[in-house]
């Protein structure tokens, strides 16, 4: 019987599973595979940092809606766990497999020794060391089928070297071949609950669709604007679910996060809230009044059954994939005629359409220049093919809120986790599943330092993303609110570093924009270069909505 390598069988399970692109860094632990797979037809992305190469993973994965592998060494791993609990909140399907010692050794204080799996499993949704060289196919599917199942996650996976290099009989990776039937299907909805749920809609007054990460994962866009424009209902995204349906579409209102979208604030009038994977958690008040209606009547669906009754109970609520889930409300709800309510949409949309306009009004070609006219000048070179990243405060509020969206799978933001420092990586991530398209980072000067090194990883692999860093030389947001609350900024001040050098000496285009004259040219030379470029713009310390609405209820609190 021929025999192969434990790297031989990971390679082949990853290839059965539709890997063609690695992420990660070398380490001792993981040099075995990694030289096998340096002739197994990948493309292989290494990074400066372990939770840079997991948070592009992160990014790459929802954008192409499959699961993305991150490969790190032992304390490569340890980097690795901060952005795997990030990509629990961003839903994101990360294979996550780290090297270790030998394992005859483990337990007795072998090179680099720590507990990855224990250390792993608070942060995924599942964590396995693997317990022999022949079953790492049967691991390796057992990870996939965690992370894209139910609510999306990372999960974890370690592989003692010398499970690597050991040979084992070839019969083995027959034995875990995937099977046509053996891959779960997509899980769908209750018929009951399908048709209580359209049965609401259909009596609604004044219903509203919000759609979250869970929808984005597995919705298709063109059946989430066939039930809207059946139904007639207004419909709100954020997060991966950004754009399902486009901002320019009759029944588009926009961003669905409150504080940046007033025309979002409205569902506090909703009589019926239709909830698409979006969790009813802290940025909706938890399901309370405010932000909805006193006898508002919820449905929500979701993949996760802690998901539906948290935090409050439901009218309706339906366990299932959005995508079949989706497609059964649209079969139920063409079986019925359905009023316009324009009165009711055409409320929303004037409040959408006075929201923008009073953005532009805040976009004065004035020095220090304010975010809003960075927006506005930034847009002279997008289109809706562009990937967008948001990373950070009050700098990337005002851009996040005042750039429309017309195609799905072209945003990342800051997660519900609050992990500033994502965007370099992300972006990068997004370049690596678009080529050939435009991406485009906005990030503030604090977020920029973390993973700021990360730029030598877009140079040395080509990757021309264009970062819009807007550099006020504080923690914008947190500044603005100490300074509201306590009259003071503690630990929030920074300098106003020169990260145009940064950025020219890693080998990136880079210019430090003073004036708001400069701004035009500048980014009309950034998109023209053929590479990753960076503009340093010196901005204006504002407030953003997001920050008032942190000092108002705060205050509020107390009164």
């Amino acid at each position: 019987m021929a025999k192969v390598t434990g790297s031989d069988l990971l390679i082949r399970a990853l290839k059965a599973e539709g890997v063609d692109t690695l992420f990660g860094i070398a380490g001792d632990h993981i040099l075995d595979m990694l030289d096998r797979m340096f002739d197994a037809d990948f493309r292989m992305v290494d990074f400066r940092h372990e939770s840079g190469a997991v948070h592009a993973a992160d990014s790459y994965s929802r954008i192409l809606r499959r699961g993305a592998v991150a490969l790190s060494t032992t304390p490569g791993h340890a980097n690795a766990v901060p952005a795997l609990a990030n990509a629990v909140h961003s839903e994101a399907p990360v294979i996550n497999i780290s090297g270790a010692a030998d394992s005859p050794n483990l337990g007795r204080g072998a090179m680099q020794e720590f507990d990855q799996v224990g250390v792993a499993a608070p942060v995924t949704k599942g964590a396995w060391q693997v317990p022999a060289p022949e079953r790492i196919p049967e691991y390796v599917a057992l990870a996939f089928r965690t992370a894209l199942s139910g609510r999306q996650g990372p999960v974890h996976l370690t592989i003692p070297h010398d499970f690597q290099a050991a040979e084992v009989d070839e019969s083995v990776a027959e034995r875990y071949a995937p099977r046509e039937h053996s891959i779960p299907r997509k899980v769908m909805g209750d018929p009951t609950q399908i048709t209580a749920a359209i049965d609401l809609l259909n009596n609604a007054s004044r219903p509203v669709i919000m759609a979250g990460s869970s929808a984005g994962a597995t919705a298709e866009p063109e059946t989430v604007q066939k039930l809207v424009e059946t139904t007639h209902i207004p419909f709100v995204s954020e997060d991966s679910a950004r754009a399902l349906i486009p901002d320019s579409h009759e029944y588009s209102i926009g961003l669905g996060y409150l504080p940046l979208n007033q025309a979002a604030q409205r569902v506090r009038d909703a009589d019926v809230v239709l909830m698409l994977g979006k969790r009813l958690d802290y940025t909706l008040g938890f399901a309370g009044s405010p932000p909805f209606a006193k006898g508002a009547r919820i449905i929500v669906v979701d993949p996760s059954p802690a998901e539906i009754g948290r935090a409050r109970s439901v009218e309706v609520g339906i366990l299932g994939d959005l995508g079949p889930v989706v497609d059964q409300l649209l079969d139920e709800a063409k079986s019925r005629s359905w009023e316009k309510r324009d009165e009711w949409v055409d409320s929303l949309k004037g409040d959408h359409a006075a929201w923008h306009e009073s953005l532009h009004e805040l976009a004065s070609a004035s020095d220090p220049i304010h975010p809003m006219f960075i927006s506005e000048t930034l847009q002279k070179f997008i289109d809706d093919d562009t990937h967008l990243t948001f990373d950070g405060g009050d700098y990337c509020h005002f851009l996040r809120t005042s750039i429309k969206r017309n195609q799905p799978y072209r945003f990342h933001n800051v997660s519900s986790f609050g992990m500033i420092g994502v965007g370099l990586p992300y972006a990068l991530g997004a370049q690596v599943a678009l080529p050939g398209k435009k991406v485009v980072l906005a990030v503030g000067d604090g977020s920029f330092g973390f993973n700021g090194m990360e730029i030598d990883t877009m140079v040395r692999h080509g990757l021309p993303v264009k970062v819009v860093l807007g550099n006020n030389s504080i923690w914008g947001i947190d500044w603005q609110i100490q300074k509201g609350l306590y009259g003071r900024p503690v630990w929030t001040d920074l300098l106003p570093t020169r990260y145009d050098l940064v950025a020219k000496g890693l080998g990136a285009h880079s210019e430090h924009v003073t004036s708001f004259e400069q701004l035009e040219p500048a980014l009309k030379r950034s998109f023209e270069h053929n590479g990753p470029a960076l503009l340093n713009i010196e901005i204006a310390q504002i407030i953003s909505p997001v920050a008032e609405a942190a000092i108002s209820r705060k205050l509020g609190s107390h009164g």
